[in-house]
């Protein structure tokens, strides 16, 4: 089914409102994000808490935590492609470590894959941003100690990722940044996006919720464990970054920097997450399929102070990312919401659902509401619960603030259900879009399983 690309602009006051939300939620003082498609970042914004600070711009960077580990895993498939650092070398071939717990080493893919048989690091791994490459290299030399034979288990290691970084340092002769600026960051024209304060953007500081308020903490420097969250980026970088490798899924994909094909294989499923059933991790990326919409591709981040996540359809290229400087704020979370929200109201169905007779009817009235409210239109179509559930005044302010957002006119064309991003699962149930000026309206309804249906759910939100 096609997904109409041209309509991503229109998300721009649902994904406001999702930032927003966040904010007044309490998750995080400030949440910024951007949509991108095949043709790059479409839009992009941020909500944030005056109270705390400064509210950030959009060109803001935040640090994007483990997001960073795509940017490790293209690095070392440059590598690889050069016949340098296949994936298939055992990480004692190129480094000084002891591996213990096991009868082998760990290959640099099995790595890459999260099937290195290390248990999970996490906050340990995340406070250790700044150690120096002497301390580290005596940290792996002592010994690490591995819980399940390499290859055989998904176990997601931040630390498996700081060594990836140390060995691409050992191979590459230079540190770990230098070499992602020069053979990923640079080629790709990037910009707002590094892993210093040096970047071109301001930085948004980090907090953590203390006793019901945000306090501001501790800047980390780059070092030895960069290779595994040390990326700062605004929001329209990182998602340029993601928009990129989104495009290896296309035809006409290009093959500079990093072959489409190694790109694509970032993006397949290596190691099953166990009890996900439709989850895996690949090659710096998690490897997810949606029920309706197919695979999509995401990697979130979780910081002392900062929280991330970037997610794509392979399909269309659609996705989003967003940042908030909380800590561990569960990014994740609105990231989801807001591609599903952009995924549906860009689909088309190559046909008609269909319909009862009523279903369609209850349709055109909703619409004829939007543009000017009637109660007496409402209670022709409506069971006895739906006043009962929320009076027809409440209905009515939320439908004309909705209308009002979205600049939605008195009589704009309608549209055939086919080209209104329609879904529906039963003839009792309808769920389409209606565009205004500025933005969109997703309209939801489900009628009553009765002789003459009546119409018992209403649902309105901005799309």
């Amino acid at each position: 089914m096609p997904y109409r690309t041209e309509r991503l602009r229109l998300a721009t006051p649902a994904l406001d409102e999702i930032a927003a939300s966040r904010v007044r939620d309490g998750k995080a003082p400030a949440t910024a994000w951007a949509v991108f498609g095949p043709g790059g970042v479409v839009a992009a914004g941020v909500q944030g808490d005056e109270r705390v600070g400064p509210v950030p711009g959009t060109g803001t960077a935040f640090r994007v935590a483990s997001c960073t580990k795509s940017f490790t895993a293209a690095t070392l498939l440059t590598f690889a492609a050069e016949g340098t650092l296949p994936l298939e070398t055992p990480l004692t071939d190129v480094l000084d470590a002891v591996v213990l717990g096991a009868s082998r080493a760990p290959t640099l893919g099995e790595l890459a894959s999260m099937a290195g048989g290390i248990p999970i690091d996490d906050p340990w791994a995340d406070r250790q941003e700044s150690m120096t490459t002497a301390d580290f290299d005596r940290l792996v030399g002592d010994g690490i100690r591995l819980a399940y034979e390499p290859g055989t288990t998904y176990e997601y290691s931040s630390f498996a990722y700081a060594i990836l970084g140390r060995v691409l340092e050992r191979v590459g002769g230079r540190p770990y940044p230098e070499l992602v600026r020069e053979r990923i960051i640079d080629p790709l024209g990037l910009t707002g996006l590094g892993y210093d304060r040096s970047i071109v953007a301001p930085i948004a500081p980090g907090h953590a919720r203390v006793e019901g308020a945000w306090v501001q903490q501790p800047w980390a420097e780059p070092g030895a464990f960069s290779a595994l969250g040390g990326v700062i980026a605004t929001p329209t970088a990182l998602a340029s970054w993601a928009g990129w490798l989104a495009s290896a899924w296309r035809d006409d994909a290009a093959d500079d920097v990093l072959a489409a094909g190694l790109r694509r294989a970032m993006q397949e499923p290596l190691t099953p997450v166990q009890g996900s059933g439709t989850t895996h991790y690949g090659l710096g990326l998690v490897v997810e399929e949606d029920p309706r919409h197919g695979r999509v591709i995401s990697h979130s981040g979780g910081y002392p102070g900062y929280g991330a996540n970037m997610r794509w359809h392979a399909a269309s290229g659609i996705g989003v990312v967003v940042l908030e400087n909380a800590r561990y704020s569960g990014a994740t979370l609105p990231a989801t919401q807001a591609l599903h929200l952009l995924l549906d109201g860009a689909l088309d169905p190559d046909d008609e659902p269909a319909l009862w007779p009523e279903t369609a009817a209850a349709r055109q009235v909703v619409e004829d509401l939007l543009r000017s409210w009637d109660d007496a239109a409402l209670d022709a179509i409506a069971a006895d619960n739906v006043a009962l559930d929320e009076s027809f005044a409440l209905r009515r302010a939320h439908a004309e603030r909705l209308r009002d957002r979205i600049g939605l006119g008195e009589d704009p064309p309608r549209r055939p259900l086919t080209a209104a991003a329609a879904r529906s699962d039963s003839p009792a149930h309808l769920a389409w879009t209606v565009e205004g000026a500025r933005g969109a309206i997703r309209c939801e309804l489900r009628m009553t399983p009765v002789r003459e249906p009546k119409l018992q759910t209403l649902h309105l939100r901005l799309t």
